[in-house]
């Protein structure tokens, strides 16, 4: 590498060179002496990712994802710590820069213990952000929670009377005692907002002037027509049965799903403007090529589909149903789309709800005419999937460390029994319960969003056996979780600099060198003054608020699911 040390300053026979010119991506730039490469990147809007980087505090090069190539010398230098010298050539964004990062992020992964998120949102068909609904109801927040839930679920009342909670089967609470009862707040929340004069509406997109006919008033239909009618299109929903409900009303008893409660969530979804039209039969009373010519799109979720249906329709049978594409719900016959037991036969209402929720934006997609990429099938914008780091099964001792921020009492059984509900109080206190398994920060984590970018494989470097999960929360306000933590030093430099008493430093050498408070203080006493300013420059979830909320990446739409193989396969009754 060409080194220069008077660049900072260059020095040239009496006189001090105080600017540099340097080439970055082809570019010309001119920078202060003593800058370095990522300032005279930032100064021409190129963005290179950053761990272990802060302004003001000192350069730690500890992270390594900032690297860049430096053509000269073939070398990948750390751009946040590297000085620029004059006639520098720099690339940030090539393949063996691509690469070199990703190694470093992996290797960061390696030494991770902590999920992205919890088992039980990863386990709902609908992926439905239930740690943050659960921890809206403990603070008593019940509107919000309602708001939480109808992003994803769009008949909560209902789901919550009938759905076999795979959610509750692998929360982890169920290594202490019993697993939270996810359901039944669910429930709760939805039946508090349907005893209201006026019920949550959320809010619509202007109008778009599509149309879409939806074959099937079941929970997949309902749920499809619920979503689009959110995005502007209007829905006319056929089905065959004299009301509206499918299987929810003719394949449910009512002692378990009362007619008020179904009645009341289709209400919710009429009110926005969904046209039923009940006792019309495919096949019968109308035609698929009706629909399409009359509609700008055709959504069929009219259940198990009867031999001959659709018999020189274009539509693709297999023995089980409907084909389509499992990312998108296409069939095979353009702006026609399928889903729930038109597709492969399911008893789960959950599941079909969650087809119709991912049918309306591949809906959406299809008939926006935003431009799109040949990987994208038909024209239809599949929603990335976010990186969800895996932390595995818990093993002896740390069920206790999740504990620490859990109520220790068992499942709350209400004092009506679980036909009646949960009373405001009883909801509050089983919330508690929540072990809070999912990463506090996970829209604002830079690993996180680093590893997404770059395609991380967790797994790559394997370690063997992981270290322990930790999770110290000896302060009123901060947490802290030593696996998540990068060893970055920006917490020990922002303490050291505020002149904290105790501060926070950095423990062992090596790969044993870990960062804690001295003498195994409190952590309240090492974060008197710098406990925000630490936790704001964490670059992961390691130093996290115990209380605030990180809602970013929960808008509608922005994390549907596609089909998890088969329904059949994996099937659980309502």
């Amino acid at each position: 590498m060409r080194h220069l040390p008077e660049c900072v300053p260059y020095r040239s026979g009496d006189s001090i060179m105080s600017s540099i010119n340097l080439k970055i991506n082809d570019r010309d730039v001119t920078v202060a002496a003593g800058s370095t490469i990522l300032d005279a990147a930032k100064k021409l809007g190129i963005d290179i990712p950053t761990l272990c980087f802060l302004k003001g505090c000192d350069p730690f090069t500890s992270c390594m994802v900032c690297v860049v190539h430096d053509i000269d010398s073939g070398r990948m230098v750390p751009s946040c710590s590297m000085p620029v010298y004059p006639g520098m050539k720099i690339e940030t964004d090539n393949e063996k820069v691509r690469e070199a990062r990703k190694d470093a992020i992996e290797f960061l992964l390696s030494e991770h213990v902590g999920d992205c998120e919890a088992p039980c949102r990863r386990a709902c068909p609908a992926n439905m952000n239930i740690p943050l609904m659960i921890r809206q109801i403990k603070d008593k927040r019940f509107a919000e929670a309602v708001k939480t839930i109808k992003r994803d679920i769009a008949l909560p009342a209902v789901l919550g009377r009938i759905c076999p909670a795979p959610c509750e089967k692998v929360c982890r609470r169920k290594y202490a005692d019993d697993p939270v009862a996810i359901c039944y707040l669910k429930r709760f929340a939805a039946d508090t907002d349907l005893a209201l004069a006026s019920p949550y509406r959320p809010e619509m997109k202007k109008k778009t002037g599509k149309t879409i006919a939806i074959v099937g008033a079941g929970p997949t239909g309902l749920s499809a027509a619920y979503y689009l009618l959110l995005e502007g299109h209007e829905c006319f929903i056929y089905d065959r049965n004299p009301q509206p409900g499918g299987m929810l009303r003719y394949g449910v008893s009512r002692e378990k799903l009362p007619e008020a409660v179904l009645d009341a969530e289709i209400e919710r979804i009429s009110a926005l403007g969904a046209k039923f039209l009940q006792g019309r039969s495919l096949g019968q009373d109308i035609q698929l090529a009706e629909l399409k010519e009359n509609h700008d799109a055709v959504v069929l979720a009219s259940g198990k589909i009867e031999p001959g249906l659709f018999e020189n329709s274009g539509i693709e049978l297999s023995g089980r149903g409907i084909v389509i594409d499992r990312q998108t719900f296409v069939t095979s016959t353009p702006g026609v789309f399928a889903g729930g037991s038109a597709v492969a036969e399911s008893r789960m209402a959950v599941r079909a709800a969650a087809h119709g929720k991912g049918i309306a934006y591949s809906v959406s997609s299809y008939l926006s005419a935003a431009p799109f990429t040949p990987t994208e099938p038909d024209g239809i914008r599949i929603p990335p999937r976010r990186f969800d780091f895996r932390m595995g099964k818990i093993s002896g001792g740390e069920v206790e460390e999740f504990l620490k921020e859990a109520g220790t009492y068992r499942r709350i059984v209400p004092g009506g029994g679980f036909l009646t509900g949960y009373t405001d109080s009883e909801a509050v206190k089983e919330s508690g319960r929540c072990l809070h398994c999912d990463c506090r920060k996970p829209g604002s984590c830079k690993l996180r969003r680093y590893s997404e970018e770059y395609r991380a494989n967790q797994g790559r470097f394997k370690p063997g056996d992981r270290q322990k999960f930790q999770r110290i929360v000896r302060h009123d306000r901060v947490v802290y979780e030593p696996g998540k933590c990068i060893k970055c030093g920006l917490c020990v430099q922002i303490t050291k600099r505020a002149a904290e008493k105790l501060g926070l430093t950095f423990v062992n050498r090596g790969f044993a060198a870990r960062v804690e408070s001295p003498f195994n203080e409190p952590l309240s006493r090492a974060l008197e003054k710098t406990a925000g300013e630490c936790v704001a420059a964490c670059p992961t979830g390691a130093l996290s608020w115990r209380d605030k909320i990180d809602k970013s990446f929960d808008q509608t739409f922005s994390k549907v699911r596609p089909p998890a193989g088969p329904p059949e396969a994996r099937e659980d009754k309502t």
